[in-house]
């Protein structure tokens, strides 16, 4: 019995670790469980069940602009994209552009993974920054326009945050005290049961391209974490949900079209 409410617990901490961590979503502090082992044991898996939380407001906001025709759709767009980056405070984002800095600087291992921990911003970092952004109002600007179903829209977050955990499972840390080796100090191998049940389920609920889109864009991020960095970094994890948000958002385009 204490098992089970020790695991219970456990679960239970480590959701709210994830939510205070990769959002800006309020915890009140007496609810705020401390970094331990314990408190971290399911933290990959609990990424996902954040990204549901994630993936509530968008559904919220993409109900309310559907709901305004006369607004131009860049302009929705536009709004649709800040609350990605409202939601997440920008860390994502930040992981994105340190990522960025260290690939175009075309410098051996050991220098990139200098250039990711450094606080100064790159050229290439401020244009895939921009890239990105305007990618994001673009892509949701054509959805509003050409309609598509909101709760296939709302897994997208899910999915990044999925891959995300996937990552921090099974990929060796590029630095042994970096934060993704933080995170990731008590995880298991087990825990791609419950990642792969959810893909599964994921894959049944939403579209294929979806799918599709965000199983191709973490086969190329494994091959750019380990060929280039020798394994993963918080920076790197971050860059993956922004990229592989654009990508399936694109295939969710390219349907829409067809």
């Amino acid at each position: 019995m204490k098992i089970g409410i020790y695991n219970k617990r456990s679960i239970l901490s480590s959701l709210l670790t994830v939510i205070s961590f990769i959002s800006v979503i309020p915890i009140p502090s007496r609810l705020l469980p401390k970094w331990t082992p314990d408190n971290l044991r399911h933290f990959p898996v609990m990424l996902p069940v954040a990204g549901l939380v994630f993936g509530a407001f968008w559904l919220i906001l993409w109900q309310v602009l559907s709901s305004l025709p006369a607004v131009s759709p860049i302009l929705r767009g536009f709004m649709m994209m800040l609350l990605t980056l409202a939601l997440t405070g920008g860390l994502h984002l930040d992981g994105l552009m340190d990522t960025c800095d260290a690939i175009f600087s075309h410098r051996d291992r050991d220098t990139r993974l200098k250039i990711l921990s450094d606080t100064h911003t790159g050229s290439f970092a401020v244009i895939c920054c921009v890239v990105v952004l305007m990618a994001k109002t673009l892509l949701f600007s054509e959805l509003l326009t050409h309609g598509v179903h909101p709760l296939t829209l709302s897994f997208i977050p899910v999915y990044s945050r999925l891959g995300m955990a996937l990552l921090l499972t099974n990929l060796p840390f590029a630095k042994p005290s970096g934060l993704a080796a933080t995170l990731g100090a008590s995880r298991s191998k087990r825990d791609n049961i419950p990642l792969v049940m959810i893909l599964l389920a994921l894959s049944f609920l939403s579209t294929g391209i979806i799918t599709a889109m965000m199983i191709l864009c973490l086969v190329l991020h494994v091959i750019i974490c380990v060929k280039i960095f020798g394994g993963i970094t918080g920076d790197l994890l971050g860059a993956f949900v922004e990229v592989s948000e654009v990508i399936m958002l694109s295939g969710m385009v390219i349907v829409s079209c067809i």
